[in-house]
């Protein structure tokens, strides 16, 4: 199938789909005017309609509020039941109503119209722009609202990965969306850098984080996170690390040891510590400020990062015998340190 046609049949596909949800939100309708989940032991229709659909409660619970304000939104019902309005759209529209029932009642006709019409990044601004002019103080209200609702949810999952997922407030969106920007974009346009747009937003997070814990840019300091690695790990760059986000390869924990402070503990025949010698730092802060004046940013060829966001990279690592000493320390960006960890080798500076 062409192209075009795949493209056709998409938008038949997103017509079906929208259609079998307002099919949907007119059934959940009737079982909360019926009051059927309270009939079959139910404590609340949202419980069962995740009983029988197998959806989250809070997917459930989000589509019972969306079918309870379609009964006060006959444009929106309308124009959902023909397959013109996606429920991503409708549930919007119902947080409008919600603003001000009234106002939206005598403009829902041309708003329905506004929101059917208008690219996916232009629905949130039009809907700004009528919440402003019908409601400033419950628009005010709104803001605020919405503020209470930030969140931010952390977990392991069972792929071995962290996953992140939450909301924020436009206000507190725009300063995270700005800040990722303003290390994303850059590497993004790179036609040499082999990271997806994703990637490069994650590592950007991971930047953003990094130099936080790092405190003051002009005197950077070793990352505030303790991993416990045998030195055996460490030094034959064979096995994985155990750390609080998940296992990581020992390489990947020679890289981390770059610039870190390392203490010798010693652990009984149970694995108890019963000694820990003095913490050294591997890169002091005098040597890390001969570095950024000498390198000013990431040495890699080609590769422009300001020095304030580069790791020491030790040329031969502390642990194969390498010297913590200008010669044998070079500036890196994150991407380019983690690549010199794998395969990439450099000479030791003269």
């Amino acid at each position: 199938m062409s192209p075009v046609g795949l493209a056709g049949v998409l938008r038949r596909v997103g017509r079906v789909s929208a259609r079998s949800d307002a099919l949907r939100a007119r059934v959940i309708a009737e079982a909360e005017r019926t009051h059927a989940a309270e009939r079959q032991g139910f404590r609340s229709t949202s419980e069962w309609v995740a009983a029988i659909t197998g959806e989250p409660v809070p997917v459930a619970r989000s589509q019972v509020a969306v079918a309870e304000a379609l009964q006060n939104m006959p444009e929106t019902r309308e124009a959902f039941a023909a397959g013109d309005l996606p429920q991503s759209r409708v549930r919007v529209l119902a947080q409008a109503q919600a603003l001000a029932p009234a106002v939206f009642a005598r403009d829902e006709a041309g708003l329905v119209a506004q929101v059917t019409a208008a690219a996916s990044g232009q629905v949130p601004r039009v809907l700004a722009a009528w919440k402003q002019a019908a409601d400033p103080q419950a628009a005010e209200a709104e803001a605020q609202r919405l503020f209470q609702m930030r969140g931010l949810h952390l977990s392991n999952n069972w792929a071995g990965m962290v996953h992140l997922s939450g909301d924020l407030d436009p206000e507190s969106g725009l300063v995270v969306l700005e800040a990722i920007r303003c290390l994303a974009e850059p590497a993004s346009l790179d036609p040499e850098d082999g990271r997806t747009a994703a990637q490069v937003r994650a590592d950007a997070l991971v930047d953003i984080s990094r130099h936080y814990l790092n405190g003051n840019p002009s005197r950077r300091q070793p990352d505030r996170i303790q991993v416990t690695i045998p030195w055996q790990t460490l030094h034959n760059r064979q096995g994985l690390v155990d750390t609080e986000a998940g296992p990581i390869p020992a390489e990947q924990a020679r890289r981390m040891t770059c610039d870190a402070t390392i203490s010798r503990v010693l652990l009984d025949a149970e694995s108890v510590p019963v000694e820990m010698g003095r913490a050294t730092r591997t890169i002091p802060p005098p040597l890390r400020r001969t570095l950024e004046l000498r390198d000013a940013h990431c040495t890699h060829p080609g590769c422009t990062v300001p020095a304030r966001w580069c790791d020491a990279h030790h040329i031969i690592h502390w642990a194969d015998g390498g010297k913590t000493e200008t010669a044998n320390l070079r500036l890196l960006c994150r991407q380019h340190h983690r690549q010199a960890h794998q395969d990439q080798v450099y000479r030791r500076r003269e």
